[in-house]
């Protein structure tokens, strides 16, 4: 089985919309490995979405999961958006949603789904039940990124062997 495929350079991650119902942790995240989407078979959208994480990612190599929201910032950095790429984003995240990719469903809490869909330049102000007030740091970032890669390094080869072991992703 080859390596690039249970282990990739690196996921992409986003939020999804926070489920109705269930317990305090909810499936409400998707990631994907980019190098496993077939480009020429998604919208403009999708591709430079994908487009935009592998230059991200080339500019931070040592990051193995990129949030959506990681990539929003780092435009807003270099002072262009999505808007300003020509990019319709909610469209390509819906449309990654469907890609002809494997992807697994992250099951977070609400804390850190929040974290991972921030694209705010300040940082999310988190506003709990019991009156706490608390300012989401960078560093509070790197350590929902290192839970959530985690689960990604634990569960991603398993899926992906089970995906070959199938049929349904072929080595040859």
């Amino acid at each position: 089985m080859s390596n690039a495929l249970l282990q990739p350079r690196y996921w992409l991650a986003h939020a999804l919309d926070w489920p109705q119902t269930g317990g305090p942790y909810r499936e409400c995240a998707q990631a994907l490995a980019p190098s496993m989407v077939p480009r020429q078979m998604v919208s403009r959208d999708v591709a430079d979405v994908l487009a935009v994480a592998d230059a991200y990612q080339k500019e931070q190599p040592t990051r193995r999961l990129v949030f959506f929201s990681d990539l929003t910032l780092w435009l807003d950095q270099q002072g262009s958006d999505w808007t300003r790429r020509g990019t319709r984003w909610e469209m390509a995240l819906c449309d990654l949603e469907e890609a002809p990719a494997p992807a697994l469903f992250l099951t977070l809490s609400q804390y850190h789904h929040a974290i991972l869909g921030d694209a705010g330049r300040e940082g999310a102000t988190m506003y709990f039940t019991d009156g706490r007030v608390e300012k989401v740091t960078p560093e509070d970032r790197e350590v929902a990124r290192t839970f959530m890669q985690q689960t990604l390094e634990r569960d991603w080869p398993g899926y992906i062997g089970g995906l070959i072991a199938t049929g349904k992703i072929r080595t040859a």
